[in-house]
């Protein structure tokens, strides 16, 4: 995922080609687009196409225009596409496939609002007694490796039976790491803090 997250901001060359929709009757060109290229793959997956640079665009299709995006818009269109990957520099020197959720998160969608409840749901059973307190914070501009930190922090002078807060945030991570509708919700990482 921390690959994924840093190409978020890279700037990448989307490859646009002319497609012919019609042709008249001396077999010229009557009617064309411009599309972005795809390709699919043996198994039938659709890898949208994209380029480091256009040195690597012209040694796969010397006719293709570029149009620069950063690489979160290029791997959303991917997604909008139905492409399951986004495949750069296809033709070399070295070709990188991002798929799955390295995919999304590359895409960069983060619904904070969903992943807040899904989260506070999650870690429910470990805060009902109320002697913590639970925040969902967005991490993407900050250099800790995931998009979500779960802050941890205790309420008054922390829990009766004397269990510690670190304790509890192990307890909180594993519970987290083992729901995944809350990884699915956060492809690009989510970690647990305690703040005192």
């Amino acid at each position: 995922m921390s690959a994924a997250r840093a190409l978020r901001d890279w700037r990448l060359l989307a490859p646009v080609v002319a497609v012919l929709d019609d042709v008249d009757e001396s077999g010229a060109d009557k009617d064309s687009h411009m599309a972005v290229v795809s390709m699919v793959n043996a198994a039938g997956a659709k890898g949208m196409l994209a380029f480091t640079g256009s040195d690597s665009l012209n040694a796969w299709d010397s006719d293709a225009r570029p149009v620069p995006s950063r690489a979160r818009e290029i791997a959303r269109s991917a997604l909008d596409d139905g492409s399951t990957a986004l495949v750069i520099d296809v033709a070399g020197p070295v070709r990188l496939v991002i798929e799955g959720s390295a995919l999304l998160a590359l895409a960069d969608q983060l619904d904070l609002a969903q992943a807040s409840a899904l989260v506070h749901a999650g870690l429910a059973p470990l805060t009902a007694d109320g002697w913590v307190d639970v925040e969902v914070v967005d991490a993407r501009g900050d250099d800790v490796g995931v998009d979500v930190v779960v802050q941890i922090s205790a309420v008054g002078g922390g829990h009766p039976d004397g269990r510690l807060l670190d304790d509890l945030a192990h307890q909180a991570a594993r519970v987290l790491q083992e729901r995944p509708d809350i990884q699915r919700c956060v492809p690009g990482g989510l970690g647990v803090a305690v703040v005192s």
